[in-house]
């Protein structure tokens, strides 16, 4: 019975590193749902475990450049897949390298392929590439039978090379399980976590710079950052929220400005956190703080939500269409200090509002989110190119 199944190949990355694309892979290699409908196979893309070396142009980038595709060649030939699901980069770099080929190659095969954009930010950074880059990537968008972005706002990020009728929306899943709202554990009284990469195009530099007036205000105040700090930008350059491009700031540099003021104790640099100890900094604080430029849909923000923290975030990506400013925390434009300030001054100052935002944004992740209901989208996306 297994062997009458669809087949479809998953190409992409798996833990570690912990973040949003590998651990939302990890989510649909597992799915039972998924499993029970296609006989799945999987070719693994990350071959570095740390994220501050992902997209360095390298002597080992160029050696898995060989590796994955005789890898990706057997897999074709062998396998036979009826279906390849792939999450492509915004980057021109990862397109020349990897995207355009792996889309290429699996349409020789005569395999449907569907794309999958997880970040928000194609469209802004294919006007920088090369114009022999542009008709590369054109061509090779022009073969694929599906193409997935994380919200409906971000369906025109292929235009005009993949058709309307061909682009699907599928939301961030969570497991509402292993991620829930504990009334056991007691927070810390002005605990602002935020988790991300620790750079510009996330945010960082820009809540480091108002941490003074936030915590003049609120002395008991302290962010948490778990991330890795990393210098310069390997895909987003640019303000999704208002098209601007981002003024570069070195994180090295804006860290040891607030290490070395007298609010050094309200910052803490946690590094890369996981499994236990992500779970324990989740659950113990007040607030949830993402000041991105640019997302597809922050993984880290609806873990949160799922825990039933209230948060501070911008409405980039899937934010601005599936959460709601007042409801389900504060918003602020990307880069607007005076508003994230606001944001965070409105949040800290009343409990009860605190608690209340806390508890509709475990209800709605639980009712919208959970993993069931994105595996069960998901399967009718595949079913649906396979039958096109």
């Amino acid at each position: 019975m297994s062997d009458k199944k669809p087949k479809i190949l998953f190409i992409g990355p798996t833990p570690p590193p912990y973040s949003g694309p590998e651990l939302s892979m990890q989510q649909f290699l597992e799915s039972k749902l998924l499993n029970e409908t296609f006989k799945i196979t999987f070719l693994k893309t990350n071959f570095r475990t740390d994220n501050t070396k992902k997209g360095k142009l390298d002597l080992s980038m160029i050696t898995n450049f060989f590796v994955y595709f005789s890898k990706l060649l057997k897999h074709l030939i062998f396998k036979r897949p009826n279906g390849v699901y792939y999450p492509i980069t915004p980057t021109q770099i990862g397109w020349i390298g990897r995207d355009t080929w792996t889309i290429l190659l699996s349409k020789v095969f005569g395999v449907k392929v569907i794309i999958h954009l997880r970040g928000s930010h194609f469209k802004l950074n294919f006007q920088q590439f090369n114009d022999l880059v542009k008709k590369m990537v054109g061509f090779s968008l022009r073969r694929v039978d599906c193409a997935i972005v994380q919200a409906k706002y971000l369906s025109d990020q292929f235009q005009p090379y993949i058709k309307h009728h061909k682009i699907a929306v599928l939301y961030q899943a969570m497991d509402i399980a292993e991620y829930t709202d504990n009334h056991d554990i007691v927070e810390e009284n002005g605990k602002i976590l935020v988790m991300g990469h620790m750079t510009k195009a996330k945010g960082f530099t820009d809540i480091l710079k108002i941490i003074p007036d936030i915590c003049l205000e609120f002395p008991k105040a302290k962010f948490y950052f778990a991330g890795n700090i990393r210098r310069g930008e390997r895909g987003v350059f640019y303000n999704q929220y208002t098209g601007e491009k981002i003024e570069y700031e070195d994180p090295y540099q804006a860290e040891a400005k607030i290490l070395n003021s007298r609010f050094k104790d309200n910052y803490v640099n946690l590094g890369i956190i996981s499994g236990k100890d992500k779970m324990k900094h989740l659950q113990t604080a007040e607030v949830f703080l993402t000041a991105s430029y640019s997302e597809g849909f922050s993984r880290s923000l609806l873990e949160a939500m799922a825990i039933g923290k209230p948060a501070v975030f911008t409405p980039v990506g899937a934010h601005r269409e599936v959460f709601q400013n007042k409801v389900h925390g504060y918003t602020f434009i990307p880069g607007d200090l005076a508003q994230m300030k606001k944001a965070l001054r409105k949040i800290l100052s009343d409990e009860n509002n605190r608690k209340a935002i806390g508890r509709n944004n475990r209800s709605n992740v639980v009712e919208n989110f959970s993993i069931e209901t994105i595996a069960s989208n998901f399967k009718g996306i595949i079913t649906k190119t396979l039958a096109s």
